[in-house]
């Protein structure tokens, strides 16, 4: 029985539910190849032309040596009793279609003599017979393992399509939960090991079992005793590959887990590079990558171990067979009970059974490996987002009137509030503070606004209607954010600054890139409105990618304007043009901003003031101050000196 030492969550009940999953995922693998059941038809065909062709010339090896070095009643027989077949199928052919070749029957009979006459020619004309058997057998296989390969291609790539089909519709707490590391290891080591799995299934599981049961068959027909004898080593050969098979799934699931780690870490250090740089933690990062690297190269090892032990393990036990059957063959062939020419096909039908047993041996360790990586991209398109659209959800229209909280609670974690018993009203054209020490839940606030989390208690409405009733598409189409932490493409500036919708022309693009004051620089690039701008913008300096992002946010055209203080990577001459645009933006749109900056404040037409999950303060700039409460000692420790920027 396996022997999962080491595995501390270990348990029989969940070992099973673990076999029961394996079985569930390889159904399901196997439901996906009949999306393609014509390639599936056509490689399964060609697959019993492979094998048809290795036991013809088993067979054609066999009966020369009994033509040619045989005892001449035995050829004469033999002669006999095929020359009759030959004769039937002819009678049959020309019954059927009214043609036959004539005299089939007798030239076959007199080839056999022939060859029995001259056993040179004898063994030209059956070595013409191996050539052309070797030919279609390699042409078939050519065309089995092209089919089966298409198949197992367009499954995996069907996979990589649906998982970032599915995690593309997620919530963002899935995003915010999930390393960025771990979810790009999915679409490239997990899909990769599936195809690989799939190719070997498709290619040698559709193949080796029919090689594995002609020569079983024939092998049996010709003496069933020593078959038996040859093959008494099946049952333990097979419990090693079963056993090693189940340990690499295991073994596979971890280095998996270990590259998606891996890959975290790397991806997290490039991100930041000039930080590490900037700091010299090149060895601190690097320590860290190799420790991932180190936990890796263990599971790693371990899987080699793995499969370098299933092939010699099998051979052995195939060769223990071998030993016997010949000592036992040789006793029956010295007794008389069995000819030459039947010893040959026999030996060259059990020993053509050791190539398949070896390659399904290996086969099974790649299965586990392919059901262990299916399993981890099952899971990301099984997952299902926490933020779901009604199925009777409705179209929200554009706001005309209030965006309203209304006794609305939210958590995380289900234990504790981040906001509590909110109550406010923002009304349509109203431009809304957010102020508030850090945590005190002004970014949760705003992140409920476009359904990236529903509340947890409470409503969120828009002009009475509850966004929770209305299809996502029509909430999200009324808003448009900004963020300190601008986001971009890497595509030409016009790309970007149209994302979401090509339907806008140049000229809408370019009219935004001027209100934004980015068109100045952008006619400055070399390719203009069509210079590529790297991965993240890293080809613009940050007040030149917060200009592009706002010009996104001005093409859309949105109702509601969420504004993480958006000029706040712009210097005093950029923010002043800025904020004109947004000034002449906002009117008659509902704009809500989390401030950091002094300028921001006085604009508003209202602040909220917000302490752990609660608004405590709300009013316009003079009269909270005047209040004396906690937004004037906020005031007084952020706002008052221009010079500071911390985030309130």
């Amino acid at each position: 029985m396996f022997d999962p030492s080491g595995d501390p969550q270990y348990n029989p009940r969940n070992y099973s539910r673990a076999q029961a999953s394996a079985w569930t995922v390889y159904t399901r693998l196997l439901g996906y190849a009949w999306e393609y059941k014509a390639r599936l038809f056509v490689s399964l065909l060609f697959a019993v032309v492979v094998s048809a062709s290795f036991g013809g010339m088993i067979l054609s090896a066999g009966y020369a040596v009994k033509v040619i070095l045989g005892d001449e009643d035995e050829v004469a027989e033999l002669t006999a009793h095929y020359t009759e077949i030959v004769s039937s199928y002819q009678e049959r052919m020309e019954a059927a279609v009214g043609w036959a070749p004539q005299d089939a029957a007798l030239r076959f009979e007199n080839l056999i003599w022939d060859m029995r006459a001259d056993p040179m020619q004898g063994l030209a004309i059956v070595g013409g017979v191996l050539i052309v058997l070797a030919v279609a057998g390699a042409l078939a296989r050519f065309v089995q393992e092209y089919y089966a390969g298409s198949i197992g291609a367009s499954i995996c790539v069907g996979l990589g399509e649906r998982m970032y089909r599915n995690i593309l519709g997620l919530s963002l707490a899935f995003f915010e939960k999930r390393d960025s590391g771990e979810i790009i290891a999915r679409f490239t080591n997990d899909i990769f090991m599936v195809n690989r799995g799939l190719a070997s299934v498709l290619v040698k599981l559709l193949r080796e079992p029919l090689k594995v049961v002609l020569f079983l068959a024939i092998a049996l027909w010709i003496d069933p005793f020593l078959t038996l004898v040859g093959l008494c080593v099946l049952p333990p050969a097979a419990y090693a590959i079963v056993t090693i098979g189940k340990k690499v799934k295991r073994s596979m699931r971890r280095s998996l887990e270990k590259i998606a780690a891996m890959a975290g870490v790397a991806s997290e250090s490039f991100r930041a590079i000039s930080i590490v740089k900037a700091f010299g933690m090149e060895n601190y990062v690097m320590s860290r990558v190799e420790g991932e690297f180190g936990k890796l190269r263990r599971y790693l090892l371990k899987l080699v171990k793995l499969n370098a032990a299933a092939g010699p393990i099998t051979e052995v036990l195939l060769t223990i067979g071998i030993v016997a059957f010949i000592l036992v063959s040789g006793r029956r062939v010295i007794a008389g009970d069995i000819d030459g020419g039947d010893l040959v096909m026999l030996y060259g039908a059990l020993a053509a059974m050791l190539d398949p047993i070896r390659k399904l041996s290996t086969v099974n360790n790649l299965i586990q490996s392919s059901i262990a990586s299916a399993e981890r991209v099952f899971e990301f398109m099984d997952e299902e987002p926490d933020v779901k659209e009604a199925p009777d959800a409705v179209e929200l229209k554009p706001l005309q009137h209030e965006l309203r909280f209304d006794n609305v609670r939210f958590s995380y974690d289900g234990e504790r509030d981040v906001l509590c018993d909110l109550n406010v009203s923002i009304g349509k054209g109203e431009m809304v503070a957010l102020v508030g020490s850090s945590g005190a839940g002004k970014s949760t606030l705003i992140k409920l606004i476009p359904r990236f989390y529903d509340v947890t208690g409470g409503a969120l409405t828009f002009d009475g209607i509850d966004i929770r009733t209305a299809t996502l598409e029509s909430v999200r189409n009324q808003i448009g954010m900004v963020t300190q932490d601008t986001v971009l493409f890497n595509q030409s500036i016009r790309e970007n600054i149209r994302f979401g919708n090509p339907a806008y022309g140049n000229e809408q693009v370019e009219a935004a890139a001027r209100a934004a004051y980015a068109h100045a620089f952008i006619e400055e690039l070399p390719q203009g409105y069509d210079t590529p701008i790297g991965e993240s913008g890293v080809f613009l300096s940050g007040g030149q990618r917060q200009r592009i992002a706002i010009a996104r946010a001005l093409l859309k055209d949105p109702a509601i304007l969420i504004l993480d203080e958006a000029t706040s990577s712009l210097d005093s001459e950029s923010e002043r043009m800025i904020q004109q645009a947004i000034d002449a933006f906002v009117v008659g749109r509902t704009s809500i901003v989390i401030a950091h900056r002094l300028s921001t404040i006085q604009r508003a037409n209202r602040i909220l003031v917000l302490d752990e999950g609660r608004i405590v303060e709300e009013g316009p700039h003079k009269d909270l101050l005047a209040q004396g409460g906690l937004y004037c000692r906020l005031y007084e420790t952020q706002f008052a000196d221009p010079s500071r920027t911390e985030t309130a």
